[in-house]
């Protein structure tokens, strides 16, 4: 069993590197990959400690970066990476996440001001090291009930992660924050990867909403991938098949992962998931690495 991607506390997970490491055996993986959001300090800590002593599966060096199209936030997983070249480039590419945390913040505010939404702007706390801001702010919302007119659906009021995806990430939400100056295009996250002497996946492609089957068209026409994440927490049976038909009709190479974040994702544990994952090792047969 493998899991291609998790997160540490040198991003938006809980657990620190060797946490996960201990996790990972005790969930009797033969194969992680750490993949940070715009980081790769987790490798930087592996070149210091023993990490047999905590796993004893293989580790395939990953990264995910956050990247737009026509507008939406989009990430892309990038494997068997430089990461010691990404450690130089990312922090010249992108903001810190604390950083990135407070922009988005303070333009989610800013909307939700201009929407009429009842808060008390002025005594919002968030620490943006440690709390995202759409969890904490949502959490203010919710506790004046006024405020569910302003949302389309019960899931993206009563869930900050489908609050994430289907309101601060949709160009179609009245909650949508613009990132296309924020991020880099697609195509530059590619040339990154590539450069690096990495592998592009798309990962998760159908947590995007509506636009899921929008964006994979736009992808699969205009860029030169290298696979997608067909194995994932959240998809279902029947999205699972499709990505791994398409995958083999175009010889592309498949991944999969459970988005493992600790604490900041409840119910998704390390390589099950929810306990719908239990991800082949032999995908991993073509990847030459």
């Amino acid at each position: 069993m493998i899991d291609l991607h998790t997160h540490t506390t040198y991003s938006d997970g809980t657990d620190n590197l060797i946490t996960l490491l201990k996790k990972a055996e005790k969930a009797n993986l033969n194969t992680l990959s750490i993949t940070d959001h715009v980081t790769c300090k987790a490798y930087d800590e592996l070149k210091y400690i023993d990490a047999k002593q905590y796993f004893s599966g293989k580790i395939i060096k990953g990264c995910e970066l956050y990247s737009t199209i026509e507008g939406q936030t989009m990430e892309l997983l990038g494997y068997n990476i430089d990461t010691d070249m990404f450690n130089e480039i990312l922090p010249k590419l992108y903001f810190s996440e604390a950083e990135d945390n407070k922009w988005q913040s303070e333009r989610l505010l800013k909307i939700c001001k201009n929407m009429g939404i009842i808060l008390d702007y002025d005594n919002i706390n968030i620490n943006y090291d440690t709390e995202f801001c759409g969890d904490v702010i949502l959490n203010e919302i919710v506790k004046t009930p006024e405020n569910k007119k302003f949302f389309d659906d019960e899931k993206s009021w009563n869930d900050s992660n489908v609050f994430y995806r289907t309101c601060m990430t949709n160009s179609k939400s009245k909650f949508f924050i613009d990132k296309s100056s924020f991020y880099p295009t697609i195509d530059k996250v590619i040339d990154l990867i590539k450069s690096a002497g990495g592998l592009v996946f798309v990962p998760h492609i159908f947590i995007y909403g509506e636009n899921s089957m929008k964006f994979f068209d736009i992808l699969t026409k205009n860029y030169k991938l290298d696979g997608f994440e067909c194995y994932y927490s959240l998809f279902s049976n029947e999205q699972n098949k499709f990505l791994l038909d398409y995958c083999k009709q175009n010889n592309l190479l498949v991944s999969g992962g459970t988005d493992y974040h600790g604490r900041n994702k409840p119910g998704i544990s390390l390589g099950v998931g929810k306990g719908n994952l239990d991800i082949p090792d032999n995908i991993l047969n073509n990847w030459n690495l």
